[in-house]
């Protein structure tokens, strides 16, 4: 589910400037682009996250711009400095090179010269953190349940559609019932010419086939996922992956029938359902 999160604060350390946005994915995932002195921060910045986010990729940059300037310290590596000579010398007397190692070609390696800032290792102060980086998670979280709420209005009217044509189809099938049952034994002897049939035993083989292209047992269980998904978006709790996972099951039941029917407009209707479950499927990956 997609959202958009920004705060700015003041602080003695310095002035902070949090984004946080959000886009879809299966699971949680979450980037920290931070300076260096909040890094000992990570584990409690994921934690403040968690707490109100369960699924979806989260990037979140945080800025501290100083109030004042940085002093920087500039500093030798004389030990790297030494090891860089000694190679030096070793490839000059190997190759027989001419000239003297000069300190313009030694500085000029790296790490030789080593700077760094003065408050670079100081920890940012967790309580300072906390303020903004609540505020921003706090904006994108209300744009996440503005666009959840649409996207239960969206799966409320597909549910209602394919209530419907569920409805039909098992119409279409209560209503057809006997006419299948004729026709199956009309076909069996007609296959059969000239061939002395036992009735009793054709009667038992066609109700077997009609017992076996009967669907009532799968839009019972279609009906009752239908229930658990409506349950589901009702609830307060982590529903993501349990939709998606009743998703998959009615799509299942909805393949049993059309296998199973021996009507073109069952096969027409149950390909409608499987068009209004697909899209359901693409938006359930938004759902927390």
């Amino acid at each position: 589910m997609t959202g958009y999160g920004r705060s700015e604060a003041g602080a003695a350390q310095g002035d902070i400037v949090v984004e946080i946005k959000s886009s879809n994915h299966r699971f949680c995932d979450i980037s920290l682009r931070m300076p260096q002195r909040c890094f000992a921060l990570e584990h409690e910045i994921k934690k403040l996250i968690l707490a109100r986010i369960k699924r979806g990729r989260i990037d979140l940059s945080i800025q501290c711009e100083n109030k004042e300037q940085e002093e920087l310290s500039v500093a030798l590596n004389i030990p790297l400095a030494q090891r860089y000579y000694i190679l030096f010398k070793e490839l000059k007397e190997m190759l027989k090179l001419p000239g003297e190692i000069t300190l313009n070609q030694m500085v000029m390696q790296k790490d030789i010269i080593v700077s760094q800032s003065s408050n670079q290792d100081t920890v940012f102060d967790w309580e300072v953190l906390k303020g903004p980086l609540s505020t921003a998670l706090e904006t994108l979280v209300k744009m996440r349940e503005t666009e959840g709420a649409l996207l239960q209005e969206d799966f409320i009217s597909r549910l209602k559609n394919i209530e419907l044509l569920l409805g039909r189809i098992h119409a279409i099938a209560d209503s057809t019932f006997k006419d299948h049952q004729e026709s199956l034994h009309k076909k069996i002897q007609s296959l059969c010419n000239n061939i002395e049939l036992d009735e009793s035993r054709l009667v038992q083989e066609v109700a077997y086939l009609v017992e076996k292209s009967d669907i009532t047992e799968e839009v019972v269980r279609t009906q009752s996922h239908l229930f658990q998904f409506r349950e589901c978006l009702d609830s307060d709790d982590v529903v993501g992956r349990k939709l998606d996972f009743l998703i998959q099951e009615i799509h299942r039941e909805i393949n049993t029938i059309s296998s199973k029917s021996y009507h073109a407009e069952i096969s027409h209707k149950a390909v409608e359902i499987k068009n209004e479950l697909e899209r359901m499927r693409e938006q359930i990956q938004n759902i927390e």
